[in-house]
């Protein structure tokens, strides 16, 4: 993709790309008033082809997206928006507007955390789990991951020496410990921790010490 020339002004083509699960999420243009306006207010703004104006993408909608990082290509006419956006970007209710996009699966946090987050994003049900433990008592959430660390333990402490028992013991240690980054999601995100802050302490505490 290049930059076009409309109306005596240069339109830049902008990918909109999820910062932790690397999902493309949108594409649109943006002109230099609406880059100088992202980069300000760290606000994803476009310029509208149709309407002729500048927008902030879910001025209407709520659906605000932050951006955290402008990357252009080599050529300086297109643009990379790294975002964290707080819910759904397409307009039709999904993650994403390229149906289908991939994203990053190897990182278990991640994912578990953006399925939580859609979760919520349908507002408070009585059938909804997850809005159980996320609105009810605190002791709930923390007793329930107090629990499901126990049955990681269990299901540890239970591996068998024989093959075909050995197996069916790690699918169910593999069970358990899904089911323990699920409540921990949960917490992590009713106390508002990103798993952002988790993975700087990570790499305070283990990142490789400089030579001196």
């Amino acid at each position: 993709m290049a930059r076009i020339l409309e109306e005596g002004q240069v339109l830049y083509p902008v990918i909109v790309q999820d910062q932790k699960t690397l999902q493309v999420l949108m594409m649109a243009y943006a002109n230099e008033e609406a880059l100088a306006l992202t980069r300000s207010t760290g606000l994803a703004h476009f310029y509208s082809r149709s309407r002729k104006t500048l927008w902030k993408k879910g001025e209407t909608s709520g659906h605000l997206v932050p951006v955290t990082e402008i990357l252009s290509d080599c050529d300086q006419d297109s643009f990379l928006y790294l975002a964290n956006p707080e819910s759904t970007v397409c307009h039709l209710g999904r993650a994403s507007c390229l149906d289908g996009a991939p994203s990053r699966g190897d990182d278990p946090l991640v994912m578990v955390e953006a399925f939580i987050r859609d979760r919520l994003q349908g507002g408070p049900q009585a059938s909804s789990y997850t809005w159980q433990l996320f609105e009810g008592p605190i002791s709930t959430i923390v007793k329930k991951l107090g629990e499901e660390a126990v049955e990681v333990m269990i299901a540890a402490m239970a591996q068998s020496s024989t093959e075909v028992a050995e197996r069916s013991q790690k699918d169910d240690l593999v069970w358990e410990i899904s089911d323990l980054l699920y409540h921990l999601a949960v917490m992590m995100t009713r106390f508002e921790v990103p798993m952002d802050a988790v993975v700087q302490e990570l790499w305070r505490r283990h990142a490789p010490k400089p030579v001196r």
